[in-house]
């Protein structure tokens, strides 16, 4: 089947913004699926990998100077707090895992109910009504002795 140039053109441009988030197959798969409810890019149309783009580009991280001249990396603050009620599980003792990030991934996806991620890169694809949930479960865990 042929692809339009502007199809080809986002195409290209999903794949860039992938490279540089640093998603492999599984996350790509899980992106294209939960953005279009297709199985493949190639079953997209253009405005679907538009919609993929805008996705990338929204969970994209940006960089901002931190403190002695050097850059942190700025997401989603609501994703920044589940990992950092997790830090404060983890330092409290209360987690009892060998691979923390797989316990985190399996927490997370215990809580959501449209859809499963492979790999702790893809929390920065939450959204905030995804998050919440997940954020006061984490805090009511943290907060028992």
């Amino acid at each position: 089947m042929n692809k339009s140039p502007q199809w080809q053109a986002l195409n290209r441009k999903v794949r860039y913004l992938e490279k540089q988030q640093g998603l492999d197959r599984a996350a790509h798969e899980a992106l294209v699926l939960g953005v279009t409810g297709k199985d493949s890019m190639s079953e997209c149309s253009a405005s679907d990998l538009q919609a993929i783009v805008d996705r990338l580009e929204e969970n994209a991280p940006t960089s901002k100077p931190g403190k002695k001249g050097g850059f942190v990396k700025a997401g989603k603050g609501y994703v920044r707090m589940i990992w950092a009620i997790w830090g404060s599980i983890k330092r409290a003792g209360k987690l009892d895992a060998e691979d923390t990030d797989a316990a985190l991934l399996a927490f997370v996806n215990a809580r959501l109910r449209t859809r499963q991620f492979d790999d702790v890169r893809q929390l920065d694809w939450l959204t905030s009504d995804e998050a919440t949930p997940i954020i006061n479960a984490l805090k009511s865990w943290d907060r028992r002795k």
